[in-house]
């Protein structure tokens, strides 16, 4: 074993000092020990490491530390933390889906296979509005199927993006959770098997679809990225804040045509002016939106103005914390049965990929629940949800 992988993983697990030392159960000084080489962990002191990083024990065995991926440029600005460090959760996350990814691969080029195609590409300079068309043609998706989804908004645009070559995941359930002030979606930006993976914390079917297409943006600019819906902080630089609001214009102009839009007369008629939460409401609950995203379209359309969709940004964000903390106080969880919850953490595409790869006798059956991260007596009822027909077709 190398000094090199202790330090190693313990990095890129995002651990501290004093955290590994605890999970270890020695002192401070035993780790520096360890990670200097002048002195060994025992098995048992292994294990208890592998168990906190998140990494398998056979890691710590190997002749050299892995490659690492290719960072996820970080659009994030956290208080107080000007080297935008991730937490532990967050880094565990992004290491899974980076693996899943590749598991991916493997299972397809043994089953003979080869990723979908994503033929669009885009550029920062590109019309958001051409975009978001190009998108909406590309998924397949009009007004009537859009409008008949709209109350599981995030779902009907998660299966249509899966179905087209995307893998999506969703951070959820009480382990490993990660805040939405750190993280609502990031992307991993690859031509072959392009990955999305969404904050489950945002219980909003619009919140969660908006930050899916922002994310999906981030694909086409071929910009691997992490975001947590801060486009216009201060501090982000001239060209973090270009690149987040092109990808909320295109996430907007993607959810909202304009024809679709000046279907409704209220914003047809309409000037620049002020909006109630009565005029929004009804046409964002149509469209599968937030009213916030259907107001920053509005100001796109020249239908409301800057001003006032910020000020309105900032009574809409404390209603979010607000719910959030009603949630809290409740403290009664929904019980969600553990198929549900797998499928909503594997997605439908990832899902259908590993039980086809067991169809064809390239794995086993415990290989599925390994993967899937299920017991055996959960498979039957996922392949069922995998592979039910989508009502939204």
């Amino acid at each position: 074993m190398k000094r090199d992988l202790l330090v190693w993983a313990r990095d890129r697990a995002k651990v501290s000092l004093e955290e590994a030392a605890k999970a270890a159960a020695v002192t401070v000084e035993r780790i520096q020990r360890w990670e200097a080489g002048d002195d060994k962990p025992t098995i048992g002191q292994l294990r208890s490491l592998a168990e906190k990083y998140k990494f398998p024990l056979a890691v710590f065995y190997l002749p050299e530390p892995p490659l690492d991926f290719a960072p996820l440029r970080d659009f994030r600005r956290l208080p107080d933390e000007p080297e935008k460090t991730l937490s532990p959760h967050l880094a565990y996350h992004i290491r899974v889906a980076h693996e899943r990814r590749e598991l991916a691969l493997e299972l397809l080029q043994d089953m003979g296979e080869k990723p979908l195609d994503l033929p669009l590409k885009v550029a920062i300079d590109d019309n958001p509005a051409a975009i978001g068309q190009a998108i909406r043609d590309f998924l397949e998706i009009d007004q009537t199927t859009q409008q008949k989804s709209a109350k599981q908004a995030f779902d009907f645009w998660r299966k249509r993006l899966e179905e087209h070559g995307v893998l999506v995941f969703v951070v959820s359930g009480p382990h490993r959770s990660v805040e939405l002030s750190e993280m609502r979606g990031f992307a991993i930006a690859k031509a072959e098997l392009p990955t999305i993976v969404i904050n489950g914390k945002d219980y909003s079917q619009g919140g969660k679809a908006f930050t899916l297409l922002h994310e999906f943006c981030h694909i086409l600019l071929g910009e691997s990225a992490i975001s947590n819906g801060t486009g216009d902080d201060p501090d982000l630089t001239p060209d973090e804040r270009r690149i987040e609001r092109f990808c909320d214009a295109v996430a907007a102009a993607t959810l909202m045509p304009r024809d679709i839009l000046m279907s409704f007369s209220e914003v047809a008629d309409a000037r620049r002016r002020e909006w109630s939460d009565e005029e929004l409401r009804p046409i964002a609950q149509q469209l599968g939106v937030s009213r916030e995203a259907l107001l920053l379209r509005l100001v796109s359309l020249e239908r409301a103005t800057w001003a006032f969709y910020m000020g309105e940004r900032q009574r809409f964000r404390q209603e979010y914390r607000q719910a959030a903390l009603e949630r809290k106080k409740d403290n009664k969880p929904i019980p969600i049965k553990r198929p549900i919850m797998l499928m909503s953490w594997n997605g439908r595409g990832f899902t259908r990929l590993v039980l086809r790869s067991y169809y064809g006798q390239h794995i086993t059956l415990n290989d599925v629940a390994g993967y899937l991260g299920a017991k055996l007596k959960h498979i039957p009822p996922l392949e069922q949800a995998a592979f039910q027909p989508s009502n939204d077709l």
